[in-house]
């Protein structure tokens, strides 16, 4: 389960909203965290203050970051602001997570074009792959109260690590939950495997009806622990690219939560993981988990 004890988030260079520091700010006033705030520091590029039309710094995203760290200082936050030189943010924030005691990242979601994406790896991709602690990828919806967080599992894998990375996610789900005041909604999807081309074929599913009748008895048997009702199960058909976010959407969920980083090998780098896949597709937050030994 996420400790939520220093949680490092990164000031947003291009908007004043800086939705990932002020929900970081958030959990940490709930839950009693320290916050450090990552400022990657870049030369000023504005067509207007190379005119001297503006001055520099009121492009500076510090005199909002300032604003709100104060905001949260006077609630009682604890909150450090550390200043890196002019670096990519995924090497900035890697570095000082390899450094320093945290537990979780904290990101804005850039929505990179999808073109775009297929040739230049995002900061978010990035961390996906390379960082060892759980990812938080925030939009600019804030957060409901009564609301929806999605937890998608994959309940066919069997071992042990799998079956572990799972509970993480169930825990932490459940721990979000009661901090933001929202339901659980899980959804595990699957693939049909077609008996009708195997030679040796298995005589413990037949049908269709079958395979997803042991599909929803895996779910259900995660969900039992939480006492959800069917309605807050979801069971598809489908690539999880494609389904994950057709239920996030239809759930209206504020929050995604994820396993990332599980599958390695040459198509997934070249490819990502499904958690990178899907996030130019959401509009809610994701948590993305790591499976404890990666």
């Amino acid at each position: 389960m996420i400790s939520y004890q220093h949680t490092l988030a990164l000031v947003d260079n291009h908007s004043p909203a800086q939705f990932a520091l002020n929900k970081a700010l958030q959990l940490a006033y709930k839950t009693k965290a320290k916050v450090t705030a990552l400022k990657v520091e870049r030369p000023y590029n504005n067509i207007l203050s190379r005119l001297g039309l503006i001055p520099n710094n009121a492009l500076d995203p510090m005199l909002f970051v300032n604003k709100l760290l104060s905001k949260f200082q006077h609630l009682g936050v604890n909150i450090e602001v550390k200043v890196i030189k002019n670096v990519k943010d995924h090497v900035a924030i890697l570095e000082e997570t390899n450094s320093g005691d945290y537990d979780l990242v904290v990101i804005n979601n850039q929505h990179h074009n999808s073109i775009v994406r297929e040739f230049i790896s995002s900061c978010e991709a990035h961390l996906l792959r390379e960082s060892q602690l759980p990812i938080l990828i925030v939009g600019n919806k804030g957060w409901q109260r009564q609301g929806h967080i999605l937890t998608a599992l994959e309940t066919a894998e069997s071992n042990i690590a799998h079956k572990a990375l799972n509970q993480n996610l169930l825990d932490d789900t459940q721990q979000l939950a009661s901090l933001l005041e929202n339901d659980i909604h899980l959804l595990n999807c699957y693939q049909l495997k077609n008996w009708s081309m195997s030679v040796n074929r298995d005589q413990t599913l037949f049908t269709d009806a079958e395979q997803r009748s042991l599909h929803w008895n895996h779910l259900l048997d995660s969900a039992k622990p939480y006492q959800l009702d069917d309605d807050h199960l979801h069971l598809e058909q489908g690539l999880p690219d494609h389904v994950i976010p057709e239920i996030a959407h239809k759930c209206n969920a504020n929050l995604l939560v994820i396993g990332a980083g599980e599958h390695h090998g040459f198509m997934s780098e070249l490819k990502g993981h499904t958690s990178s896949v899907i996030i130019d597709q959401l509009k809610c937050d994701i948590l993305a988990i790591k499976p404890v030994h990666h």
